[in-house]
């Protein structure tokens, strides 16, 4: 039923009297003060008395003097009360009429500033006036310059219309202004009813930002570009990710995320924060958070898979159940999916949540229970199943509901124990250790009393079954004592349960592998070898027992045999692991009670059996070899168990016992030589598959022929189609991970796999490289590493003999050359392993699919966290930098002394470190240290708040050896600084090309963190110094290939990003550099840039190429709202940006090899599209007003884009498949360029300065190409799209832009330029033609 009109409406439609009506009603609203009588009871409800006169204006079917009632409205608008006001606004747009929505504008744009408690009212009122394009844009700019002064609950309004009214030309900016000024941070001290007002405000926020992006493409592009480029993450970036994808934009947000991960920008901190601070917000978008969560989980980058699992934790933490099933049920289906990377992601994200939420999480077991389905799954491995094991243990035997879960875990244990097959034992044995392990354990600083009788009973029989279900099998028992180390290494068992097994493993290790002298005679005649008593430490009187080794090798039963397990040698190094971590538990840490061991003697091979290896028999080869491996391995052991000791003694045995280590190594690796068959017994038994033997290499005289390896797989081939004998040969095919860090990439070939020995110069030629052999050698613990806290023996020594010492002196505990290279090889690799850069200054890290190989060496280190081992490497660090220190003095004391590198005809060079035949070792150990800190300082960890404390340790170490009296009151930019400058002296000192690029990755990464931007100027000038010099390998011969030219490229664009002045680098760089090589001969190099020379060329110029175009996107789109000089600025950028291009495509007539050619096409195409899209809006704003120097840029344009044409014709002559691809592209970005020219001429009433021509097609070198002859002469001519463009008035002035190069070629060429030049000029402008 319709409501009649009232009375009052019924007198405002007579026109008569509606404007003095109207007049007095308005005249009345002053007489409303915000009382409680302002209100009237109207039909059951509360009315305001001004909203309802004020609804009597709304939509009247005439008004009959417009001008007065928008006068009177906003002269009324200033005397009434604030309750009123916002009356009126409401209002105001369905009162006036369209005629007056300007003037209405008008005086809303002032009390937007005027009064800030109408701004909401105003801005909602302006959304719906109908106002021009000016006026909007005008009020905007308003609103833009205030944004910060809204208060939270204004915001969906001001969004709102900030957002409705853009057009795709202004969105970029104003979307950028919304980002910066908005900030969705709630402080913590606000009342629980302010917290939720401000949430409930973002939410509606959020909402209006989502609206607009659906509804308006231009806007959700421009969040795009603005995410894009940002170099820092604010919490609303997050949100509008989530909207992004919700949007279906998934692929631009996932390779979105993707990078800010990999840059370091974006971190688990900034997802936290997003959660924590308005979760209903990021709940709405469960299903897109769910699916990012996924993506980033299976991704192969370490670093990109943890914000995968962080998005997992953050919303299990956040959610509803509903939600929290959906996670669980999605990281099941993860486990199942056959990838190694997700598995182990989504096990530790389980992981994660059952030692911090275990009260939820176990709400959901019955789903985790799933998982055990997967157990047959090949692409489980041990660890997996270890993490899985104990993931459901902990979920049966520490949760309130998981009583069922406990039959079954005890059943398939047990079925799996029993078992006859090796995988499904192995699998047992890791279910028990997690069952003792939840049984028993206890974090390890937590000190726990004995278990109760019924509970050590259960833990015993369990323990006892394994031991009884693996003693036929070898393998199977080295795992379980390995698997307890590993338990022992991080938790803590109940007293009774580590005295039991310390009592019960103890005598084993003594009954097998312990004999007194007495023993002795019998030994040696069971051996199938001559054995002696050798590498003995301790005194006589201490020296009464020894360790039984190779009699033990020479009689290794079968596996099938009843005991075998307990006599095989296999269990020596594992059995000894875990006797010394039950003493460290029970003696806290003191291994004085089995000091005896560590200068044990060992019954091992006579010496100069292994000088007589070719003559003996093959099973005597066997021993040899595999006494050899055992012995190394035991002795690492030692290491592994002593190292971390403070006696001195101690100190001084494992450095003898590392320097035996290294002694074993150069006999393994000459007598692998002669037995290349050989398999050696494993080392790390969680391997499933059979580890992969590679072949000798070079098989000496006599040799027999060579053998498959295990099972037949000898011949498999590994990544890059090498096969593994090739893969012997040379040792730089290696693993990736396995020797990636330790090979000495910058010095000669051949020089790197020689072993000098004894000091002298002899040579050890048919030896191999055992990095492939990392498989057969037991792990070092991150804790040996605390030995390098001797300091290193400045003395260069031999190895030890082989008989031993009896005694050590405390001043000669100290490390030469080769046990520091060993230590520093293994610990680079482990942080490598361990520390996830934040920033792409290496390498980028990756998991394998199924590839167990790259876990090799790192199965203990995986036990400890990340920030653990940061920790660990934070009490090294300043030992790390005095080794340092001892390095670069002694290649400045090298230099002093003439062993550096001089050159009398170069001035830049007064004498530089080089790498010798006798200096090389002291390299490599240099570039190792470098990388370790390379990879401590670049681990993300630093990101977190957590971690600070931390970082500021080792910032404080460089900075006190710079400041020796700096204060704890250092800031973290202060301490950046120091580190900075301390690491920059090395940059000097460093002997080759590796360790300067190591220098410069360490600065760049310091750099980054910093906000000085005096540091930036300083890496430039560092990476400068880099590039002027010559560097030569050991032989003296000029560094160059692949590996080279990578560390080239990375210092080039470091030394162009770091600079103040990119493009004025680059000008240098191609006009002054590049230039001055056209006239130097082959062996000739830059005068200013000694690293530029003709093999180095292609890197300088491709990279130059590539910053060029870098550059050039961050010159802003010229505005007509820009200041003249802002636009000259920016004119003057292309200006330089443009002589660049021409002085580059004009080297190509010299330097014509196929990669300079395809560096300028692909370039050239992007420099002219960049053009395109943000130069030509500048030349049409600055054509009127600077019309000579836009036609001198693109007269000069124009010249290098002839050239590309000549490209063109080139790759098509020689039928280059690489260069003719890019043509298409090329011609089309040259043709629409010429189009674009004569529009903006044809706008400024130029257009006959404009030509259009044939331009013939022509060579390199301005020589016609003949088929474009016969072409012309057959009349088909008309088949050519003729375009190009040229703005000049007369030919003198073309010709003076031809002679304008900066570029001076040889005399010849010159003048083939010349003339092309000439005969492509028909007119007053010249022309130009695309043939396609």
């Amino acid at each position: 039923m319709a409501v009649p009109d009232s009375a009052v409406r019924l007198l405002l439609g007579v026109d008569v009297i509606q404007s003095p009506l109207m007049v007095l009603l308005l005249d009345k609203l002053t007489i409303f003060r915000g009382k409680e009588n302002d209100s009237v009871f109207h039909e059951g409800q509360m009315v305001y008395i001004p909203r309802l006169l004020l609804s009597q204006f709304r939509f009247l079917d005439r008004i009959v003097d417009g001008k007065e009632l928008t006068r009177k409205l906003l002269s009324v608008l200033t005397d009434v009360s604030l309750e009123v006001q916002k009356e009126i606004l409401a209002c105001i747009p369905d009162i006036v009429e369209d005629s007056e929505h300007a003037e209405v504008a008008k005086k809303l744009k002032e009390e937007l500033t005027a009064n800030k408690e109408l701004t909401c009212a105003a801005i909602d009122a302006l959304t719906y006036l109908n106002i021009s394009q000016e006026q909007v844009v005008q009020v905007r700019t308003s609103i833009v310059a205030m944004l910060k002064a809204f208060s939270f609950t204004d915001l969906p309004i001001v969004v709102n219309f900030l957002l409705e009214s853009l057009t795709s030309q202004d969105s970029l900016e104003i979307v950028n202004e919304i980002r910066l000024n908005i900030e969705f941070e709630i402080n913590s001290k606000l009342s629980a009813a302010e917290k939720e007002k401000m949430k409930t405000s973002a939410k509606l926020t959020v909402d209006a930002l989502k609206g607009r992006m659906q509804f308006q493409r231009h806007v959700a592009d421009s969040w795009i570009k603005v995410l894009d480029s940002a170099q820092c993450v604010r919490m609303l970036d997050v949100y509008v990710l989530l909207i992004l994808h919700w949007l279906d934009r998934r692929k631009l947000v996932e390779s979105l995320l993707r990078n800010k991960i990999r840059n370091g920008v974006l971190t688990e901190q900034h997802l936290a924060r997003a959660f924590a601070a308005h979760k209903q917000i990021v709940r709405d978008y469960f299903p897109s958070v769910l699916a990012l969560a996924q993506t980033l989980v299976r991704s192969t980058e370490p670093q990109i898979c943890l914000m995968g699992s962080a998005l997992y934790t953050l919303a299990f933490s956040h959610f509803d159940p509903y939600c929290k099933q959906e996670l669980v049920a999605s990281l099941m289906a993860h486990i199942g999916s056959g990838s190694s990377s997700e598995i182990n992601a989504s096990l530790n994200i389980l992981a994660e949540l059952v030692k911090t939420q275990l009260a939820e999480i176990s709400r959901y077991a019955v789903f985790i229970k799933g998982a055990i389905d997967y157990l047959d799954h090949n692409n489980l491995s041990i660890e997996h199943i270890r993490k899985l094991y104990l993931l459901l243990a902990q979920l049966a035997f520490t949760s309130r509901d998981g009583n069922y879960l406990q039959d079954d875990l005890h059943i398939i244990i047990r079925k799996q124990l029993t078992s006859g097959n090796a995988k499904y034992k192995r699998m047992g044995v890791m279910g028990a250790i997690a069952v003792v392990q939840a049984l028993a354990g206890s974090p390890k600083e937590n000190n726990v009393d004995n278990l109760s009788k019924d509970k050590h009973k259960q833990v015993v029989d369990l323990l006892e079954l394994v031991r009884s279900s693996c003693c036929r099998d070898a393998e199977m028992t080295a795992l379980f004592l390995d698997s307890l180390s590993a338990m022992l290494a991080t938790q803590r068992l109940a007293k009774n349960e580590e005295s039991w097994i310390a009592d019960n493993m103890t005598e084993a290790f003594e009954e097998t592998f312990v004999a007194d002298l007495d023993e002795l005679p019998q030994l040696q005649e069971k051996s199938l070898v001559p054995v002696e008593r050798l590498f003995g430490l301790n005194n006589e009187a201490e020296s009464t027992i020894f360790i039984n080794l190779v009699p033990l090798v020479g009689t290794v039963p079968d596996k099938g045999q009843d005991k075998g397990a307990q006599q095989s040698p296999l269990c020596l190094a594992p059995l000894f692991r875990l006797i010394t971590r039950c003493e460290m538990l029970q003696s806290d840490g003191d291994l004085g009670n089995i000091d005896a061991l560590l200068g044990c003697p060992i019954l091992m091979l006579s010496p100069d059996l292994c000088d007589r290896l070719p003559s003996l028999s093959l099973k005597e080869k066997d021993v040899v070899c595999t006494s050899l491996f055992f012995c190394s391995n035991w002795a690492r052991e030692v290491v592994n168990s002593f190292a971390s000791m403070d006696n001195d003694e101690m100190k001084g045995k494992v450095v003898m016992r590392l320097r035996l280590i290294i002694q074993l190594n150069e006999l393994l690796a000459k007598c692998l030589v002669h037995h290349p068959s050989f398999v050696p017994c494993p080392a790390v038994f969680e391997l499933e598959k059979p580890a992969m033997v590679p072949k000798a290499a070079p098989k000496p005289a006599g040799a027999d022929k060579k053998k498959g390896g295990k099972g037949g797989k000898g011949k498999k081939q590994k990544k890059g189609g090498a096969t593994i004998d090739e893969t012997l040969v040379n040792s730089t095919q290696d693993d990736e991970e396995a020797n990636a860090t330790l090979t000495q990439s910058s010095l000669d070939a051949d020089s790197s796999k020689a072993k000098k020995i004894d000091g002298g110069d002899k040579v050890v030629k048919n030896s191999l490289d055992l990095g492939s052999y990392r498989q057969f050698f037991r792990e070092l613990d991150i804790s040996v590493f605390s030995i390098l806290k001797v300091g290193l023996n400045r003395k260069w020594r031999s190895l030890p003999e082989s008989d031993g010492v009896a005694s050590l002196a405390k001043d000669e505990i100290k490390l030469d050359l080769p046990e520091l290279n060993f230590l520093l090889e293994d610990l680079s690799l482990k942080l490598k392993h361990a520390l996830t850069l934040s920033t792409s200054s290496g390498r980028r890290g990756g998991f394998t699919k199924g590839d167990d190989s790259r876990k090799i060496g790192f199965s203990n280190l995986d036990h400890h966290s990340p920030r653990q081992i940061a920790s660990h490497m934070v009490s090294l660090f300043p030992t790390l930098c005095d080794l340092v220190e001892d390095a670069c003095n002694f290649f400045q004391a090298q230099t002093l002394n003439g062993g550096g590198d001089e050159d009398e005809d170069d001035p830049m060079e007064e004498r530089a470190p080089r790498l010798d035949a006798e200096s090389e070792p002291m390299g490599c150990c240099l570039q190792l240290l470098l990388q370790c800190a390379l990879s401590l300082l670049g681990w993300g960890g630093w990101d977190t708040e957590d971690n600070q404390e931390l970082l500021m340790t080792v910032l404080m170490v460089a900075a006190r050896r710079l400041s020796p009296d700096a204060s704890e009151s250092v800031t973290k930019q202060e301490a950046l600084r120091c580190t900075f400058d301390y690491f920059s002296n090395l940059v000097e000192t460093a002997p080759v090309m590796d360790t300067a690029v190591t220098v410069i990755k360490l600065l760049k990464l310091l750099a980054t963190r910093s906000s000085d931007t005096d540091i930036k100027e300083k890496l430039a000038l560092h990476a400068k110094s880099v590039l002027r010099r010559e560097w030569k390998n050991s032989s003296g011969e000029l560094e160059k290939g692949a590996h080279h030219n990578e560390n080239l490229q990375l210092v080039i664009q470091t030394f162009v990003m770091s600079s103040s002045s990119p493009l004025e680098v680059l000008e240098t760089l191609a006009t002054r550099d590049l230039a001055s090589m056209v006239n130097l001969d082959r062996r000739g190099h830059a005068e200013e840039m000694a690293s530029l020379n003709r093999w180095t060329f292609p890197v300088f110029y491709k990279v130059m190429l590539i910053e060029l175009i870098t550059n050039i996107k961050r010159i802003p789109v010229g505005k007509k709202s820009d200041s003249l000089e802002v636009l000259e600025e920016h004119l003057l950028s292309w200006t330089i940006a443009v002589k660049i291009l021409y002085t580059a495509v004009s080297l190509t007539k010299v330097f014509n090899g196929r990669a300079n050619l395809s560096a300028a096409m692909k370039m050239g195409r992007q420099f002219v599209e960049l053009f395109l899209r943000q130069g030509m809006p500048l030349m049409d704003v600055l054509f009127r007003r600077r019309h000579a120097q836009v036609e001198k840029l693109l007269r000069s344009l124009q010249q290098s884009t002839r050239m590309l044409h000549h490209l063109c014709g080139h790759s098509k002559i020689h039928k280059d498949l690489a260069l003719t691809n890019q043509v298409p592209m090329l011609k089309r970005a040259l043709e629409t360029f010429v189009y674009r020219v004569k529009a903006m001429l044809v706008l400024n009433n130029c257009q006959d300065a404009f030509w259009v021509g044939n331009l013939k097609n022509r060579n390199l070198q301005g020589e016609e190409i003949l088929t474009q002859t016969s072409i012309a002469s057959s009349g088909a001519a008309e088949d050519n799209d003729d375009d190009d463009d040229e703005e000049d008035e007369d030919d003198n002035a073309a010709a003076e832009g031809d002679e304008d190069s900066e570029v001076e070629l040889e005399e010849q060429e010159v003048n083939n330029d010349k003339s092309t030049n000439q005969e492509d000029s028909t007119s007053a402008g010249g022309s130009y033609s695309e043939i396609f």
